[in-house]
């Protein structure tokens, strides 16, 4: 592999000039193509023409990766251990192999499906609701305590998944821990309780992709 250095010259296709174009090696900050921040100071191949990036050496893309991966956004809160129970048991359903990282998956799922039906969205507190009785009925069916355990919810999601949950956010009017609670109560009434087909199946496809 050639290692480029900067003010190396080539050619190159110019998309801004429509044509083939001389270009030098420079460092330059450059916006990622869905216009949602940047790779700073990454090594890359200018048109002399116009001064557009042309072209980007493989050397350079690693840092392109690590500056994309800084663009992450994070999502937390601190539910009750059962949410995350029954987040896992749905996972397990969908792929005995799962592991943890696909709780990231299942949810992204959610909040897009979600965001785009404002039907569902509007459901979401009386499915959570109905969730909250359940637990209730079940304890003093089997004569069980409440349970304080807490566990952490974390993850790292791009731009378009921080866009669908914000959307959620705003339209249901939730914090962004009850927010995570309904959605939680959504995917236990669709996958375990109800074994909804069509939601089972898109995301067993997602999760062969995932594992």
């Amino acid at each position: 592999m050639k290692l480029y250095l900067e003010g190396d010259r080539g050619k190159a296709l110019c998309e801004h000039c429509q044509q083939l174009v001389a270009t030098v090696y420079a460092r330059r900050d450059v916006p990622f193509s869905d216009g949602h921040g940047e790779a700073k100071d990454i090594l890359v191949g200018v048109c002399e023409s116009c001064e557009a990036v042309v072209a980007v050496p493989p050397q350079s893309t690693p840092a392109i990766k690590a500056s994309r991966k800084q663009q992450l956004i994070s999502i937390e809160a601190r539910l009750p251990a059962v949410y995350l129970d029954v987040l896992d048991a749905a996972m397990h359903l969908l792929a005995q192999e799962a592991g943890l990282q696909l709780r990231k998956l299942v949810l992204s799922y959610y909040f897009r499906v979600l965001a785009e039906h404002e039907a569902g969205a509007a459901n979401l507190n009386t499915t959570h609701q109905s969730f909250i009785q359940a637990l209730a009925q079940q304890r003093l069916a089997r004569q069980l305590p409440l349970s304080r355990s807490m566990k952490r919810l974390s993850m790292k999601v791009n731009h378009f998944v921080a866009e669908d949950f914000e959307v959620l956010l705003q339209a249901t009017r939730l914090s962004q821990t009850d927010l995570l609670k309904s959605v939680i109560a959504q995917i236990q009434q669709d996958v375990l309780e109800q074994g909804n087909p069509s939601i089972i199946e898109d995301l067993q496809r997602l999760t062969r992709v995932a594992l």
